[in-house]
């Protein structure tokens, strides 16, 4: 057995490394490069620049975000979005002033580096989750539609001169006459490669082959060097490919700032900041949730903009997380951030040594892996979900993908994340609002306005409680109040956010119900809110005796509060007169069903489905010592009164779909998954609806009648609103009769 080295921390840390990290994240590394080699030069291509610069952004990059950042497997280097995003703000730019493209895209690359750097130095890391998803998705898909429009010149080899997207397809149509048929043949091939290869085997690297393939068959046939109409175009005439590195050399407009350029660039340059924030930040996330590692994304914003800053000065342009190549790194091995290290090294081996020979790649095969991947941006299943989750999604996914599509992207983005903010405002702008119904020992939640009328209302207040959320809250709980109501009892108990606009709204809520000679009562008060309160004066106006204070005791503070309630009921009634109604007979035993029922019941949703009623039935039949289940009485959304489902309706619904013919000859597995068939089934379509809601006050002649004509086993007790307030056995029943034929015997025997 190997001791493990003691001493120097340093030391021991690397001694495990190399032990146990090393050789995987070198092979996880290698997986990267041979798959990121050829996209970092097509995504070169996307941003308008020559495709050796994607090499160099791959490497440098890469590197310095990995050394820097927080996440074990984030890969940082060229992106499809980014890259258009460049290609979209350097266009206008390069028409409106005599200066190099590459320059203006450094100067943004240094821009966006310093608004990172500045968002980790603000600790807004964990603003990033609030921006939704959506925007992601519509932007990214967006993107691939333009990038497979700007790129289809290339396939075809035409010449297009435009730069709206619109413009671009009219004009591609145009010269669609002028295709250089060489070209068109090399793109199609490369495309097809690269979709039909994973297919037979996953572990090739099918765009490396493809492009490696595609060229020889180029290079061979000598399509580089014929007549200039069906010349097919290399790497080398966009510009050369050379076996280095470029030397470290400050950016001409950073070394010389012209300040209405760079004031005329800075909404670009924070629109890739932000975009390249969020990308990195959701692909970390996204492995992280696997791998279960804790990221900081004030330190992955740092790292992200450094890299950006110092990849400026060695010709990189603006690069982040890459999904696709953080995967590869993922789920080859990769342990550690050394492993994007590798990643880095590989392909700078690679420049090294085939350098030279990526020049003779042909324009029209990266085009056509770049067709590819703009078809996978278009993720139909990840838009499915989105479009499938809600009003919210949709509004963001659509705004986000159109803007995309119509506006300058950089404004796409500003656009997605402010919809992605609206809708975000939208949602916790408004207070969840129920109210609670206490029964026996429990509590029973009711949608807000459907309990029924009763001297003590109880509501339950949950949500971000700002100054959005708090407008016109006064109103509406004042929409619960009944003739009936003495005391409102509000639980506050699940309240963010509290400040003084909410405060306000309180007081004057306290104001109106005072006015109308209704007690107010709070209960869930914890120690936040308790300062909001005392601060605003609002403890003191209330009453110390009318607040509860929350504990670790669910529902304790409700309970206490609910005491205090039917105590102030109670004090009120007793100063005003107690009338006797004329049927009452003080001597007289009357057993009402209030008297038999029991409070303790099991109250089910009429939306559940058979399997889970079955379920609940076995379970209860576990804890109970009766020797036949007793039914469930279901309630509707409301709370009230729906139907009652007996054990025999669902072995009679489970049995509706067995072949009775088959039946005796089927195994105990087969007749299990015959039954299984219907458990899905709602309970409300096989549950008996006509119950009879008889009353707490109802006497015993109603309830035998209902027991005999409805054969119920157990009746329900319900209040004035139609919701269960308890059930009465048989057992209680012939109680009941018990009682009244005593007290009967009793007074015969008293009467000479």
């Amino acid at each position: 057995m190997n001791a493990e080295p003691t001493g120097n921390p340093l030391v021991t840390r690397l001694s495990r490394y190399l032990r146990t990290d090393l050789t995987p994240d070198a092979i996880a590394g290698l997986n990267v490069a041979v798959m990121g080699v050829p996209q970092a030069m097509a995504y070169a291509m996307i941003a308008g620049v020559e495709p050796v610069l994607g090499i160099y952004t791959a490497i440098i990059t890469a590197a310095i975000a990995a050394a820097l950042g927080s996440s074990n497997h984030l890969v940082t280097g060229p992106t499809n979005a980014l890259c258009m995003v460049l290609l979209s703000l350097t266009a206008p730019i390069v028409e409106l002033h005599s200066i190099p493209p590459l320059e203006i895209i450094l100067l943004l690359t240094f821009m966006a580096g310093v608004f990172q750097i500045g968002f980790a130095a603000l600790r807004l890391g964990s603003i990033i989750r609030y921006v939704s998803n959506s925007v992601v998705i519509g932007f990214t898909a967006g993107a691939g539609i333009l990038i497979a429009l700007n790129q289809l010149k290339n396939v075809l080899g035409v010449n297009v001169e435009a730069s709206r997207s619109y413009e671009v397809l009219f004009e591609t149509i145009k010269q669609l006459p002028n295709t250089n048929g060489y070209e068109l043949t090399l793109g199609a091939v490369t495309a097809v490669m690269i979709v039909v290869i994973p297919k037979f085997n996953r572990k090739i690297p099918a765009s490396l082959v493809a492009i490696v393939a595609v060229g020889i068959v180029s290079y061979l046939l000598g399509w580089h060097e014929i007549d200039r109409a069906l010349r097919v175009q290399v790497v080398r005439d966009i510009g050369p490919t050379s076996g280095g590195l470029p030397a470290m050399v400050i950016p001409q407009l950073v070394r010389n700032p012209d300040f209405d350029l760079i004031g005329q660039l800075s909404a670009g340059a924070l629109a890739i900041a932000i975009l390249g924030s969020i990308e990195a930040a959701s692909i970390s996330r996204a492995v992280a949730a696997s791998t279960g590692q804790r990221l900081n994304f004030t330190r992955e914003f740092a790292a992200q903009g450094l890299a950006k800053v110092v990849g400026s000065f060695f010709s990189c342009f603006a690069g982040s997380g890459s999904f696709t190549r953080t995967a590869v790194c993922y789920k080859s091995g990769g342990r550690t951030r050394m492993a994007a290290v590798f990643s880095a090294f590989w392909t700078l081996v690679a420049l090294l040594l085939l350098g030279e020979v990526a020049n003779y790649i042909p324009t029209a095969a990266l085009a056509g892996l770049l067709v590819v991947i703009a078809y996978s941006m278009i993720d139909k299943k990840r838009l499915k979900m989105t479009w499938r989750s809600g009003r919210g999604s949709q509004f963001v996914l659509v705004g986000t993908l159109a803007s995309t599509l119509i506006l300058p992207l950089q404004y796409a983005v500003f656009t997605g994340v402010f919809l992605s903010i609206v809708v975000l405002l939208r949602t916790t702008g408004k207070i969840d609002l129920t109210q609670l119904v206490q029964r026996g020992s429990g509590f029973e939640e009711v949608p807000f306005r459907l309990a029924a009328p009763s001297p003590v209302v109880t509501v339950n207040m949950e949500g971000a409680l700002y100054f959005a959320a708090a407008d016109d809250l006064d109103y509406e709980m004042l929409r619960c109040v009944t003739p009936q109501t003495r005391v409102f009892v509000l639980r506050m108990k699940r309240l963010r956010a509290v400040g003084g606009t909410a405060m306000a709204m309180l007081e004057h809520f306290w104001e109106i119900l005072r006015e109308q000679g209704i007690h107010l009562v709070v209960c869930g008060i914890e120690d936040e809110l308790s300062e909001v309160m005392t601060g605003s004066g609002l403890r003191r106006q209330i009453g110390e005796q009318n607040i509860f204070y929350a504990d670790n005791r669910l529902f304790q503070s409700t309970e206490l509060a609910l005491a205090r309630a039917w105590s102030i009921v109670e004090l009120e009634r007793r100063l005003g007169l107690t009338v006797l109604a004329p049927n009452d007979d003080p001597e007289q035993t009357v057993v009402t069903a209030g008297d038999l029922m029991s409070t303790s019941c099991i109250r089910f949703g009429n939306q559940h489905q058979i399997r889970e009623a079955l379920w609940l039935m076995s379970e209860l039949q576990k804890h109970t010592k009766s020797a036949s289940p007793e039914p469930l009485f279901l309630q509707s959304r409301d709370g009230k009164l729906a139907a009652e489902l007996s054990p025999w309706r669902i072995l009679q619904a489970l049995n509706a779909g067995v072949d009775k013919a088959r039946a005796r000859d089927l195994s105990d597995e087969a007749l299990g998954e015959a039954l299984r068939r219907d458990f899905g089934r709602s309970i409300n379509s096989i549950a008996r609806a006509d119950i009879e809601k008889l009353p707490t006050g109802a006497r015993l002649t109603p309830l035998l009648e209902a027991a005999v004509w409805h054969d119920l086993q157990v009746l329900p007790i319900c209040d004035e609103d139609g919701r269960i307030s308890g059930l009465i056995s048989q057992e209680s029943l012939l109680r009941g009769l018990d009682s009244v034929l005593n007290d009967r015997e009793a007074k015969s025997e008293e009467t000479p």
